[in-house]
């Protein structure tokens, strides 16, 4: 019987770990980790979400000796709303007796060594058509639409370095806005057209901008998980500060050059 409470906590462990590592609110990771743990019917089951971390208590009067307790780290995040969608699915399939829990671990465990949800290609297209829409909802014409699909093109090409080499995401974001942004100038001058390289940059700048952490920030406060909430809400404002400050400095070593 050890075992197989044991079992269960480290199947809701992997299960948080997999939808945290994929941007999941903390209350949706909590609620699935919990949903798991009532398979035990341990008189005292609580998970616990944070943004870099997750904890569980499993204990009953019934265990011999003692309890157990799992703390597992989160050290990566990416957004992938089909590995939430699977867990999500097992984790009901578990607690209606579809499953057993070895099932479900090892479901869960092909979710966690599935690999992006989209090809490089894909992501790399959407990061173009994203600058490319955008000049034009700024406002811009079919110009900065060229002058932006260009830039969005070296941007793509920016993040296969950063996916191919380790760099951590604040300074990949200092780098990838100041390249961009003189980029933008260096264009206009070699082409000479009369191109608002404000639209341009801001249209190339907006993939980049955090809007699913600041979204997921949100919801975990209006949830009341405060501090889960203010962590996201943290990161969220740091990633935008990091873009910000790349963008300036891209801007101050072109009034360097010309």
């Amino acid at each position: 019987m050890a075992d197989v409470n044991k079992k269960i906590m480290e199947t809701a462990l992997l299960a948080g770990k997999i939808m945290t590592e994929s941007n999941a609110e903390s209350y949706r990771v909590e609620d699935t980790m919990n949903r798991i743990l009532t398979t035990s019917n341990a008189a005292y089951a609580v998970a616990i979400s944070l943004s870099t971390g997750l904890y569980i208590t499993l204990d009953d009067p019934s265990f011999e000796g003692s309890g157990f307790t799992g703390i597992t780290r989160i050290t990566r995040r990416s957004n992938n709303l089909n590995k939430i969608t699977l867990v999500n699915y097992i984790s009901r399939d578990l607690t209606a007796g579809k499953i057993s829990i070895d099932q479900a671990y090892e479901r869960l465990q092909e979710v966690r060594s599935k690999g992006p949800q989209y090809s490089k290609l894909q992501v790399s297209i959407g990061i173009v058509g994203l600058a490319s829409a955008f000049s034009f909802l700024f406002g811009g014409s079919a110009d900065e639409f060229i002058v932006a699909t260009i830039n969005g093109l070296i941007l793509a090409l920016m993040y296969r370095v950063v996916d191919r080499y380790y760099i951590s995401e604040g300074f990949s974001n200092i780098v990838q806005a100041l390249v961009v942004t003189v980029a933008a100038y260096l264009m206009k001058e070699w082409l000479q057209w009369d191109v608002d390289t404000n639209i341009v940059i801001v249209s190339t700048l907006m993939p980049m901008v955090p809007g699913t952490a600041i979204t997921n920030s949100l919801r975990d406060i209006f949830h009341e998980d405060y501090l889960a909430g203010a962590s996201r809400a943290v990161e969220a404002f740091l990633n935008a500060l990091m873009i910000a400050i790349g963008a300036a400095l891209g801007l101050v070593i072109i009034g360097g050059l010309m």
